[in-house]
């Protein structure tokens, strides 16, 4: 199978699914998914060690969490949806706002994973700068940074220093996203990646979901979400999350086809969260 990317300057405009008021079983569904991905991530090895840490607010708000999980199950039960979805979405912001403030403290198995990932999306994201730099100088340049940055990533990682690792193979990543979009400009390129079955292309969305969702956070982390800002990115994430929680449940079916395009959609959200903070992504 082959997965074609398309790295596009801009994105369309998100779909208007905020306009218009979902019906009470859509409502039940969507709180219902919604309930899954929020009982994933507070049960994540991340947030075990978020709640285990230190700092006083980051375990603060892995407790909010679960106690807003535990509310959003009763209001569930009692059929109050619209309660349950919120008290999920603050359920969301909380774990997702520790997870990122204890990133350091993350488990290193989870550290390990996190670096592989990455790692793996900076491989495939160089083979298009390596060809740009065949003609453009300046990709060359670029290049030389990111190469220097994986190398002092993989040399943290060796000295056992792995979130200083995942920080710089992140910068990495973040640097060839928003370099090849500039080399780019008004251009169309298409990347394809060859899969052997369904399930391995699933297993690359998943991990490029993540990739993207750290770039998110280190985004936030930034200051480029501030204000009003913010509430549009925390849409694009809920979206992103929904579309997830839904990939989740096609791929436990065995439903791996149905399974990527739905994760597509989710990285397609959170791509919409990094254009509005002023990252190029494709």
């Amino acid at each position: 199978m082959i997965a074609c990317l398309l790295l596009l300057g801009m994105l369309a405009a998100p779909a208007a699914w905020a306009q218009t008021t979902p019906d009470p079983e859509q409502q039940r569904r969507l709180a219902e998914q919604k309930l899954k991905l929020v009982e994933m991530l507070v049960n994540s090895p991340a947030a075990q060690a978020s709640g285990a840490s230190k700092d006083a607010e980051v375990a603060g708000l892995i407790e909010r969490s679960r106690e807003l999980l535990k509310q959003a199950r009763e209001s569930l039960a009692a059929q109050r949806y619209p309660e349950a979805a919120q008290a999920l979405d603050e359920a969301l912001r909380g774990v997702s706002k520790a997870n990122s403030r204890n990133s350091g403290g993350l488990a290193d198995s989870v550290q390990k994973q996190r670096l592989q990932e990455m790692s793996e999306q900076v491989t495939t994201y160089r083979a298009s700068l390596a060809e740009l730099a065949k003609s453009q100088s300046s990709a060359q340049a670029v290049l030389q940074r990111v190469d220097a940055l994986a190398d002092e990533s993989r040399k943290l990682a060796a000295a056992g220093r792995m979130g200083d690792a995942n920080k710089k193979m992140a910068e990495a990543y973040k640097l060839e996203v928003e370099e090849i979009s500039r080399l780019r400009a008004g251009q169309e390129v298409v990347m394809s990646l060859k899969f052997a079955t369904p399930a391995d292309e699933y297993a690359y969305e998943q991990k490029r979901f993540s990739s993207n969702e750290i770039l998110v956070s280190m985004m936030i982390g930034e200051g480029r979400a501030e204000g009003d800002k913010r509430r549009m990115v925390d849409g694009f994430l809920k979206e992103a999350g929904r579309f997830k929680a839904e990939a989740i449940d096609q791929s436990i079916n065995n439903n791996f086809k149905e399974a990527v395009a739905l994760m597509e959609k989710a990285v397609a959200q959170l791509n919409r969260a990094l254009q509005s903070m002023g990252v190029p992504v494709f």
